[in-house]
């Protein structure tokens, strides 16, 4: 009853478009080869692992937490963070699967989320992208409860070793082609999380991943955004 009279009293509280310009939103770190020194600051504290230096500083978006330690500790201030979170990106798996995800998929897609041992950060943000605001389920795009439903996973958290046999039964439960979508940097390759005892380093190395979307968390715009980017509606 109270949302049906929120509802009444407000209108709409969907925004039109969920992928608008975010300036408060956090995205890829740039790197300026001229201003570089080559002191290494940068990787040393990255706890993530995910900046390397050979010739020149690369930065793996996927890996990056984005937590902007390199960035502060950059003498020559040749680190600057973007706001674009448009940070998802296919597997060479999911390109595999393009035709048959395109040809089945292409108007509506059926989720089972799948929680491996994150904090919740993740979590919060996937729910965040199904509320009134970013409505997620606009797109054909939805949540079950059995993965005999499903057209795919969505799995948050680095692969502890007490939920991996659970992520298998549900992963081998799906009908095929079967979807598997990486949310956040741990679920990726196991974040900051990757080192503790009981955590797998990657989920890839488990079952094929077909999207990841990289962040620690991922907004909802960037949940939205990589979903959309799967369906190949963007």
């Amino acid at each position: 009853m109270k949302i049906l009279m929120d509802k009444f009293k407000y209108g709409s509280e969907t925004i039109k478009n969920p992928l608008y310009d975010n300036r408060y939103s956090y995205g890829k770190i740039i790197v300026d080869e001229n201003k570089c020194i080559g002191c290494r600051e940068c990787v040393k504290e990255c706890i993530a692992n995910a900046i390397k230096f050979t010739d020149k500083i690369s930065i793996d978006n996927k890996k990056c937490i984005y937590c902007r330690e390199c960035i502060d500790n950059c003498t020559s201030k040749a680190l600057t963070m973007s706001s674009d979170y448009k940070l998802a990106e296919m597997e060479a798996v999911g390109d595999e699967l393009k035709k048959k995800i395109y040809k089945r998929f292409n108007r509506s897609l059926m989720l089972r989320s799948v929680d491996t041992g994150s904090c919740n950060a993740c979590m919060i943000e996937l729910s965040g992208a199904q509320n009134n605001y970013y409505s997620l389920s606009r797109y054909g795009i939805n949540f079950a409860a059995s993965p005999r439903h499903c057209d795919g996973i969505v799995v948050t958290g680095p692969v502890s070793i007490s939920m991996k046999e659970a992520l298998l039964k549900t992963y081998y439960a799906m009908p095929e082609p079967r979807i598997v979508i990486a949310v956040g940097s741990c679920a990726h390759d196991g974040g900051v999380f990757k080192e503790g005892y009981g955590n797998y380093e990657s989920l890839n190395k488990i079952i094929p991943v077909d999207l990841v979307i990289p962040g620690c968390p991922p907004s909802p715009q960037g949940i939205i955004y990589g979903m959309l980017k799967l369906m190949d509606r963007i």
